[in-house]
């Protein structure tokens, strides 16, 4: 059984989102941040890793929000590690808030590479007692009607390993979701309808790093629609429509006002239906 690592660590007011709540991705860069500690127990500090050309190379992710976090709030981060085939290090992390209930899931996967390599930390254990979560992404329908946005990925979102971390990626797909919704559905039945829909969670597979300062395009479209819920799907392609990244993310309706959920207004369902596998 995997060491459990304990970090923990505070929200601010620029980790809100618009919905007042903490963003996802501050979710996703505390967990990264957790990581590189538990690295650096096994002897990997992220100071050592630049100076030797070992890059840290984020993989594909599951995760699930349990509630919801403010400003101000100690979030304690619960690691364990495990070592998978060919050196893939499986990390499965708990975020717990301030009253020590689970705000969020995360299993993700990672590599350490150096010269083309994966590296092999013999003293992380293997993954033997974990199942790790088994994707449910499937490959976008041939003739599936999506819509298609332009998207530049900025130099700026590159960090010290001169790659996107997880959380620039997730930001990528956020755009893609008011990209989509601002053209097909209009913003403001928000208002009007007194709804609005929390980022439940999802999966996200990393077929190959979009680089930074590239253009790529965001495919977007509803795999399935229920009365209170829906799952939409995105994919990131490269000009030459080579696939790059998929996400299939769970969002739950919920009245602006009470925050509690609700039956999906009539109005969004007319708009989005084309776009239902």
């Amino acid at each position: 059984m995997s060491q459990i690592f304990r970090k923990t660590l505070t929200t601010h007011h620029f980790d809100l989102d618009w919905n007042r709540h903490v963003t996802s991705r501050t979710y996703e860069r505390f967990a990264y941040d957790a990581r590189c500690e538990v690295l650096k127990e096994f002897g990997y500090p992220i100071e050592q890793m630049l100076s030797t050309n070992i890059s840290y190379i984020p993989g594909s992710t599951y995760v699930r929000f349990l509630s919801q976090q403010f400003v101000n709030a100690k979030i304690t981060v619960e690691s364990q590690v495990y070592r998978m085939d060919q050196g893939i290090l499986f990390w499965k992390q708990t975020i717990l808030g301030g009253d020590g209930k689970k705000a969020c899931e995360l299993e993700t996967t990672s590599r350490l590479v150096q010269d083309g390599k994966n590296i092999i930390i013999a003293a992380i254990p293997e993954i033997n007692v974990i199942i790790p979560y088994e994707f449910t992404i499937h490959p976008k329908p041939t003739m599936q009607n999506t819509v298609e946005h332009d998207y530049y990925i900025p130099f700026s979102d590159m960090n010290c390993f001169w790659n996107l971390p997880s959380d620039a990626i997730w930001k990528v797909f956020e755009e893609g979701r008011f990209l989509f919704f601002k053209e097909i559905v209009d913003l403001n039945l928000i208002k009007e309808t007194d709804s609005t829909t929390f980022f439940m969670g999802g999966e996200i597979i990393i077929h190959k790093q979009p680089d930074p300062g590239s253009h790529v395009k965001i495919l977007s479209w509803i795999e399935s629609f229920e009365k209170i819920r829906f799952y939409f799907r995105q994919d990131i392609v490269d000009l030459k429509g080579n696939l790059l990244v998929s996400m299939k993310d769970e969002q739950l309706f919920v009245s602006l006002s009470t925050s509690r959920p609700r039956r999906a207004p009539a109005a969004f369902f007319d708009k989005i239906e084309r776009f239902i596998e």
